[in-house]
């Protein structure tokens, strides 16, 4: 048996859609994403961008508000950063202004 529409709700639908549209607001029908993979970042990069920043531990930890315990378990290659993490860490390597900037937040 076939399904009847109902065309109330799919109007009500287009309508809610072209005032999201008017507002501003960007949907998944209006733009297409890639899935991207959760960036890799090494033990090494980590102390890397610490030692490029010239921060010890406790500094880096404060300013990108982990734990100590947690930082050196990265550079300890003991554990991993989140994918929230690791995207933050990226983007401070490709933006070195990014730390200054998060440090105001």
């Amino acid at each position: 048996m076939k399904k009847k529409r109902d065309l109330f709700a799919e109007m009500m639908q287009g309508v809610s859609e072209m005032a999201a549209q008017r507002e501003g607001k960007i949907t998944l029908r209006q733009c297409t994403l890639e899935d991207k993979p959760v960036p890799e970042v090494t033990a090494h990069e980590i102390v890397a961008l610490r030692e490029k920043m010239h921060l010890s531990q406790e500094v880096f930890a404060k300013r990108f508000r982990i734990s100590v315990g947690t930082l050196r378990k990265w550079e300890q290659d003991k554990a991993k950063p989140n994918t929230q993490a690791a995207v933050l860490i990226k983007l401070v390597e490709q933006y070195p202004d990014m730390a200054e900037r998060l440090a105001a937040i």
